[in-house]
């Protein structure tokens, strides 16, 4: 009998001491799974702490920039070509503006006459398709008449295209029905484009 419980004992001890190695080993698992995570979230936070500090710094190198960026298109007149048109008269801009287009390879660029010219002042082609240009030369924005003008020019002289030309903006009225109808707004960058390419410069015959 002694030898007997002896051995139980024994037995009772051993599985004592593996279920505390279990529990030992299991507590080192989770600490370490828990060591893990907080590396992992530690390693997400940094990176978007560094995310944030980029963002900020392109942001900063922007607005450094600005003001000379704005300053070197003030100075080579790249910010706003189309505003020296202001000084033409809108005769003398009808007849720039056809040969600023026929610089940028439209074909057929002929001026409509003064009177009777059913709201289009140029008709031009390219690409295959003939363009009806109504011509807006003033400070301001252009309102929806002149698109109205130049939608039914284009039906008049059975064209395909509408074209509003301008070197300033345009109305919130007249975006809307140029969406509606198709009528092209070709404002200040758009004119602005086609004199760079062009080369010509806007001349007055009064100045």
């Amino acid at each position: 009998m002694p030898a007997k419980r002896k051995k139980q004992r024994i037995g009772i001890g051993r599985r004592i001491a593996g279920a505390l190695a279990d529990a030992v080993d299991g507590f080192f698992r989770a600490l370490g799974n828990g060591f893990a995570a907080l590396v992992r979230l530690l390693g997400r936070c940094i990176l978007l702490v560094l995310k944030g500090l980029w963002f900020l710094f392109r942001r900063l190198l922007h607005l450094l920039v600005l003001p000379f960026q704005a300053l070197f298109r003030a100075l080579t007149g790249r910010y706003n070509r189309a505003s020296r048109c202001l000084r033409l008269t809108g005769e003398e801009f009808e007849a720039y503006a056809a040969d600023v287009l026929e610089d940028n390879g439209f074909k057929h660029v002929e001026l409509t006459p003064l009177s009777g010219d059913q709201g289009v002042d140029i008709l031009c082609e390219r690409g295959g398709h003939r363009y009806a240009i109504q011509c807006k030369n003033y400070q301001g924005a252009v309102g929806n008449f002149a698109v109205q003008e130049a939608y039914a020019g284009m039906q008049y002289y059975g064209c395909d295209v509408a074209v509003v030309l301008c070197p300033g903006t345009f109305t919130q009225s007249a975006r809307e029905l140029a969406a509606s109808t198709g009528v092209l707004l070709w404002g200040e960058k758009r004119l602005t484009h086609l004199m760079r390419v062009s080369g010509r410069r806007p001349k007055s015959s009064g100045r």
